[in-house]
C-alpha cells in the first residue's frame, strides 16, 4: 500500500472530524453506547473504505504495468508515463473507477 497504515487512519480520522464539525456527516448514536464509540465505528469504516480504495488502485496499476509490458519496445520517461495514465484512466473508465 502507498500509504501506510497509521497515516490512513489518521486520514479516516480527520475526514470524520471536518465533516462531523462541517455538520456533513448524519448518524444516530446507539442508546445506552458510550461516549466515542459511535466515532470509533464511523472512523474504522471509513478507514476500511480508504485501504478498499487504495488496493483497487494498486489492481488497477498492476494490470497497467502488464499492458505495458506487452509493447515490442521498451518505454521510458514521459513517455512511458503518458501511456501509464492513457490505459490506466481507460481500464479505470471501462470498470466504473473514478480516479
Amino acid at each position: 500500500m502507498r500509504l501506510s497504515e497509521d497515516k490512513v487512519r489518521r486520514i479516516a480520522e480527520r475526514l470524520h472530524d471536518e465533516l462531523a464539525q462541517g455538520n456533513l456527516l448524519a448518524y444516530r448514536e446507539s442508546v445506552g453506547a458510550k461516549t466515542g464509540v459511535g466515532r470509533a465505528a464511523r472512523v474504522k469504516a471509513i478507514f476500511d473504505f480508504i485501504v478498499e480504495d487504495l488496493r483497487r488502485e494498486e489492481e488497477l496499476d498492476a494490470e497497467v504495468e502488464k499492458v505495458l509490458a506487452t509493447y515490442s519496445r521498451e518505454i521510458k520517461g514521459t513517455e512511458r508515463d503518458i501511456l501509464f495514465r492513457k490505459h490506466k484512466e481507460e481500464l479505470a473508465r471501462k470498470k466504473g473507477y473514478i480516479l
